[in-house]
């Protein structure tokens, strides 16, 4: 397959017209910084919260490794569109050409738009009563912090793996082992059975799927 050719097809007939990727930067982020503060403000602070904090990341972070997992390279009756969505992601992006070519190609990159809006004003709000009802108030915000920073971390080095060698971040350590753990997942011979861990790659060792 000519990956060009290809890459330029979509961005004519997916990629909608209107759509700027750094609009989507500046309402995610906005989003992002608000949703950390106003959890922040409520946190009640004491020597338990960053055992709270850490739960809740484990949490999130086991969470995301199985959507991915099962939801995303799995057809599930539902929500097939997520499956196409996120085939379209490994057709774009392919372990030879893991780089984006131009800023408006994050729109396979990022979740989607709608999709972060669903998770900002429907689904934050809809977890944090719940959880009012079942845990102790004081774990709720640490919960609500942990699940908002784990989820900006998730676009943020995930964006970082799909960016060039030669960007200044790849001059860290820490950029080029991610990245070389995310390009392993990109390979068609692995893509739907190894190295699901985006953020790091802690769950990939603990359930067996690290290349």
């Amino acid at each position: 397959m000519n990956l060009e050719r290809y890459r330029k097809n979509f961005r004519q007939k997916v990629i909608p017209k209107y759509y700027s990727a750094k609009i989507h930067l500046l309402i995610f982020s906005a989003f992002e910084v608000a949703s950390i503060s106003i959890s922040a403000k409520y946190i009640e602070w004491s020597w338990l919260s960053p055992l709270w904090i850490f739960l809740s990341i484990f949490w999130a972070s086991t969470f995301l490794y199985f959507l991915h997992r099962f939801m995303l390279h799995r057809i599930v009756p539902g929500f097939a569109w997520a499956h196409k969505m996120h085939h379209w992601h490994h057709t774009f992006y392919q372990s030879e050409n893991m780089e984006y070519d131009e800023l408006n190609d994050v729109y396979m990159l990022l979740m989607p738009p709608w999709i972060q809006l669903i998770y900002f004003v429907l689904y934050l709000p809809f977890i944090t009563w719940a959880l009012s009802h079942l845990f102790p108030p004081v774990f709720v915000p640490h919960f609500i912090f942990a699940l908002t920073v784990w989820y900006g971390l998730y676009e943020l080095i995930h964006w970082i793996e799909h960016l060039s060698d030669k960007h200044m971040v790849m001059t860290f350590g820490w950029a080029r082992k991610m990245k070389r753990h995310h390009r392993g997942h990109h390979h068609p011979k692995f893509k739907d059975a190894r190295n699901f861990g985006i953020v790091e790659p802690t769950q990939d060792y603990l359930w067996g799927t690290k290349l």
